[in-house]
């Protein structure tokens, strides 16, 4: 924990540094905490039983069991809960979501830390699934898991902020595409015809929503969509580029270097020794 002076926001990191995910039960003698920032990472509260109230940036909110709190990593937040307090928090580093080779879990987060509260009408299973996910160390695992626990908490979610709405909703059913598409098209302009809208308006969404331009939403995923063919596949690399819509191997490569730093063949051979290291020993 980080506390300089009292003129400054008090900073917690409650989150090894070896670890990008973590999941435990509420501690009791944490009902009451002080105004303060989080380390560099995403916290999800679930609470089954407790009463009293949340300060997240000067909003206060009643909490009403069950629910989710959400605090993202440059909030400033406060809670006063009254004792017993039962339920679970997790910890989320960016790092978790980057190396994800799952595109839903990405739009899944950038659509829960749209709200501060999420209140459910039921725990639908999702304390059992935190329960499995707390002593779960395989990295597919904790994916499928988090990814379950996300979708269901978002199930419980009203309307969004009209404001927010539109643009929010363009962008959600951008990603829809990507990852309902069986064949990816490099084209931000193809996207945005299948959605009844122009590149500059596709583009204008995404940038409001999560920072970035619809071409990098779109690299991203098809980065991410070549590295799970280049490890779960016996696809050759000019196989996969055919693929992902290049017209040729060299192009493919060039541009999987210049968002990886790496060619095809040299993240393949990596990985698959990171993986299977008994076959390289």
């Amino acid at each position: 924990m980080k506390k300089l002076n009292s003129k400054t926001i008090e900073v917690k990191d409650k989150l090894e540094s070896q670890k990008l995910i973590k999941v435990a039960v509420f501690d009791q003698n944490k009902n009451k905490t002080k105004p303060h920032k989080h380390n560099g990472y995403l916290e999800l509260v679930f609470l089954y039983e407790a009463s009293g109230k949340h300060v997240i940036d000067g909003r206060e909110a009643t909490v009403n069991s069950p629910c989710i709190l959400i605090i993202r990593k440059d909030n400033v937040h406060h809670w006063d809960l009254k004792n017993p307090v039962n339920g679970h928090v997790l910890l989320l580093k960016k790092l978790f979501v980057e190396q994800s080779l799952d595109f839903e879990i990405s739009r899944l987060v950038e659509e829960i830390i749209n709200y501060d509260t999420i209140y459910l009408n039921e725990l639908a299973g999702i304390d059992k699934i935190l329960e499995v996910l707390a002593y779960d160390e395989d990295k597919i695992s904790q994916e499928g898991l988090f990814k379950s626990i996300l979708a269901k908490a978002l199930s419980f979610t009203t309307q969004l902020k009209p404001s927010m709405a539109k643009q929010n909703h363009l962008y959600l059913s951008f990603c829809e595409l990507l990852n309902n598409d069986t064949k990816v098209i490099n084209h931000v302009a193809h996207y945005a015809s299948l959605l009844n809208t122009s590149p500059q308006n596709l583009n204008a969404a995404c940038k409001k929503y999560v920072k970035l331009t619809a071409s990098e939403i779109l690299a991203a995923h098809i980065i991410k969509e070549a590295k799970r063919l280049l490890i779960y596949t016996t696809s050759s690399i000019s196989e996969i580029a055919f693929e992902l819509g290049f017209s040729d191997k060299s192009n493919f490569s060039k541009y999987f270097k210049r968002y990886t730093g790496v060619t095809p063949s040299e993240f393949k051979n990596m990985e698959i020794k990171t993986l299977f290291p008994q076959t390289h020993s």
